[in-house]
């Protein structure tokens, strides 16, 4: 067994609620919720800290940048990614743009939404959004697999290929 392959390396790899798809794919309740479009299927729940407000009292705008990355990591992990590590393929972002909406305070609860847009054959386009009572904040990225160690660009495995055409409900 690699180091890459090694619950005990990477505890990630154990069953755990946190990268159980059930845990973050979206419903019908989940979405009038946070008034989420019917073409996202899978989120993640957060809280506005105080830690992330800029000097206007509201969420800065790099925050977005780490809820996105969050939740394109869990979404590439939950759907077979293995675990971050130097030794085996990793999301890579090349490309990334945000868009504002409305603006996010203290305590507000959030939900961050991830989709894959578009695959190739060694990337992908995702797309993020931050929602409460509608769309607050929308964001892209261009992702590209690479092994970390060797900076070669790799393919995207089958397994996860199928596991994102299963979730989004179409072919790429």
């Amino acid at each position: 067994m690699t180091g890459a392959q090694n619950p005990a390396k990477h505890p990630a790899m154990l069953t755990d609620r946190y990268h159980d798809l059930a845990t973050h794919r979206l419903d019908d309740t989940r979405r009038a919720e946070f008034g989420i479009d019917p073409d996202w299927h899978f989120g993640i729940e957060r809280r506005a800290r105080w830690s992330e407000m800029d000097p206007f009292r509201h969420v800065n705008h790099a925050t977005y940048f780490e809820w996105y990355e969050e939740a394109r990591n869990l979404y590439l992990e939950t759907l077979g990614l293995p675990p971050l590590a130097p030794d085996v393929p990793g999301p890579v972002l090349a490309e990334t743009t945000a868009k504002y909406v409305k603006p996010l305070i203290y305590g507000d609860v959030v939900m961050v939404t991830a989709r894959t847009a578009s695959m190739g054959r060694t990337s992908l386009v995702m797309e993020y959004a931050v929602w409460k009572d509608g769309c607050a904040a929308s964001g892209r990225g261009v992702i590209v697999l690479v092994v970390n160690d060797t900076g070669e660009k790799t393919p995207i495995p089958d397994g996860l290929r199928a596991a994102i055409t299963d979730l989004e409900g179409r072919t790429f």
